[in-house]
């Protein structure tokens, strides 16, 4: 089997978004603390202003009540982080307009953090989950048993499973996500096994190192996501040299327009999707000076 990409984009990996959906659909977080309804579906995180790899929400999961769930997988705890949180929900609630209620999960190493921002007209809460209070290698025992007896296992057995790399635990939480993965991959259900290990791909991909990244690759070889992984990542890279070659195209039209494109425009342009550049192309005649290309750039 050929080298799989585990660099998981939680704002456009379709394969992510439908595993989390799948396993926590209709389910209740009040195992946890977490008392917000039952929860409908996760719905893509894709905030525009947010370019960067670290800067990233984590998870958003539309609920019963209309509301928003907005979770947030935590192995650090800085002062920074809970000012990150706000931007994104003030961006979200900007794009949904829709009450957000933020949970925080922390690894089982953190035992406390802070969880109120008050910066005189906006105090922000968020709700924390330490996982700590978890015991991670007793959890692992138990499911390890009841999936090798062949016993079907509860919302609960799930949940734990997924949430298994952050919790209180002799490992770490590296270690422990390649040991979650093994142990959902005895479960012989193929879409239930297939569901499990994508979900818990996507909590662990924020904290895992690059050594935990292969080990992680090794340990789902030859399952059914891998397959859907590579397959995606084909489909990924044809589409990405299909842009390259259309954003090259259209900076040869404007140069022959307007002489010389500043280095910045040309930058962008590689960095726009097949639709933009697309776009752009219908419309160059129209582009009279090379600023009106901003409106593409910031078109989202």
């Amino acid at each position: 089997m050929k080298d799989i990409n585990l660099d998981i984009s939680y704002q456009n990996n379709d394969i992510i978004l439908k595993s989390m959906a799948q396993e926590f659909k209709d389910k209740s977080l009040k195992f946890y603390g977490i008392n917000v309804p039952k929860i409908v579906t996760v719905i893509p995180a894709n905030l525009p202003s947010i370019e960067v790899k670290e800067d990233r929400l984590d998870f958003i999961f539309l609920l019963e009540d209309d509301s928003l769930l907005h979770m947030e997988f935590q192995t650090t705890n800085k002062k920074a982080d809970i000012k990150r949180f706000l931007q994104y929900d003030t961006r979200l609630y900007s794009k949904y307009e829709r009450t957000i209620r933020t949970v925080v999960i922390y690894s089982g190493k953190i035992e406390e953090a802070i969880s109120r921002l008050d910066i005189g007209s906006i105090i922000y809460n968020v709700e924390q989950v330490f996982l700590v209070k978890y015991d991670g290698d007793k959890i692992y025992e138990e499911l390890n048993e009841k999936i090798d007896r062949k016993l079907q296992l509860t919302d609960i057995d799930k949940l734990n499973l997924i949430f298994l790399p952050l919790m209180g635990s002799k490992k770490g939480s590296d270690e422990m996500a390649i040991d979650a993965v093994e142990l959902a991959k005895k479960i012989e259900d193929e879409d239930e096994k297939t569901y499990i290990i994508g979900a818990l791909i996507g909590i662990s991909d924020k904290f895992l190192t690059e050594e935990y990244k292969n080990k992680l690759k090794g340990a789902i070889r030859m399952t059914k996501i891998a397959e859907m992984l590579i397959q995606e990542g084909k489909a990924e890279g044809k589409a990405e040299g299909k842009a390259e070659g259309k954003a090259e195209l259209i900076i040869k039209q404007l140069k022959k327009r307007f002489n010389k494109i500043p280095e910045l425009y040309v930058k962008r342009m590689y960095e726009l999707n097949i639709d933009k550049l697309e776009k752009i192309g219908e419309n160059i005649f129209d582009i009279k000076k090379i600023e009106d290309l901003d409106k593409y750039f910031n078109d989202n």
